[in-house]
């Protein structure tokens, strides 16, 4: 960063140059030199003089917006430099959904490891549309996810289909329409909407940029079709559980964890053949590095397993 801004910003902090010349580790008359040849280029005064130290102009306080957002992107473009250099380097930058983690994603990453020792790695925990979010941006090299309909023309993206799944819901050991409805799964679908939704890393209205204009989102479609409802919107799949068994509320997730759940004390209340998604690998088009090839086909490998 610029020698002079933070010369400015530190006196603008401690309000007394005598003060932010000794944590700069300058002089005192090299620091008051520095700030009036900033205020004689700028054409204002940034400070008004005090008996007591130093106080920002309406001038200044506008500069150190400037000056503080200037800071901001330096820092991002470093961040930037190093990630790309690591990515070099055969970093890889995984995002997924926490059921495929525990599914096949977390088996495919320790494959990687193996198969690529020293690499760096980072993971991305999200719903679909944050994980587009950040795909699209560049923050991620691939996520897997459901497939994503209706997507904005900006997100130039590739969907690497691997499996289907159906939207199972799960309920806790006793809950009443276990015992209400023992073998009448019909029954169960219809009389679950007279308990609260519990819904697990749900999408958020702040992520809809990656949708097309003209689009429904998927939160807008979702609170239609659950209108009425007490909802409890979780962002962790630990926590979902833990409320979930301490509640009577209904959980929708992917059919694909009906044994997993059953080992976490969970039960399947039932399979909602109406509600199918695809979920697959998204990559960003234009982008065609060796270490995402082979990642995609360590996912498809421990998928098949």
């Amino acid at each position: 960063m610029n020698r002079t801004y933070r010369y400015f910003l530190m006196v603008a902090r401690e309000c007394n140059i005598k003060q932010a010349a000794e944590k700069l580790n300058i002089s005192q008359p090299s620091l008051t030199t520095a700030i009036k040849k900033l205020e004689s280029d700028m054409g204002v005064a940034l400070f008004h003089r005090r008996s007591k130290g130093v106080e920002l102009t309406e001038y200044g306080r506008l500069f150190r917006n400037y000056v503080e957002e200037q800071q901001e992107k330096h820092s991002q473009l470093i961040h930037q430099m190093m990630d790309m250099q690591q990515r070099h380097c055969g970093k890889l930058k995984v995002g997924t959904g926490e059921a495929w983690w525990e599914l096949f994603v977390r088996e495919a990453i320790a494959r990687y490891q193996q198969q690529v020792p020293n690499c760096s790695l980072h993971l991305e925990f999200g719903n679909n549309l944050s994980l587009m979010h950040h795909l699209v941006q560049g923050e991620i090299d691939l996520f897997i996810g459901h497939e994503v309909h209706g997507l904005h023309e900006r997100c130039q993206v590739n969907f690497i289909p691997l499996f289907r799944d159906y939207e199972a819901l799960f309920v806790r050991r006793g809950h009443p329409l276990l015992q209400k409805y023992k073998t009448d799964t019909s029954k169960r679908l219809i009389a679950q909407n007279d308990f609260a939704l519990l819904r697990v890393t749900p999408d958020h209205a702040r992520h809809r940029s990656v949708l097309a204009e003209h689009m429904s989102s998927p939160f807008d479609l979702a609170n239609q079709r659950f209108q009425g409802r007490a909802i409890y919107d979780v962002d962790s799949l630990s926590a979902s559980l833990d409320l979930l068994k301490a509640s009577d509320a209904v959980m929708p997730y992917t059919d694909k964890m009906c044994l997993w759940m059953a080992e976490h004390q969970i039960e399947t209340l039932v399979v909602n053949q109406e509600q199918r998604g695809n979920i697959g690998v998204y990559t960003k088009k234009g982008v065609d590095d060796e270490k995402t090839h082979h990642f995609v086909q360590l996912l498809r490998e421990s998928h098949g397993r």
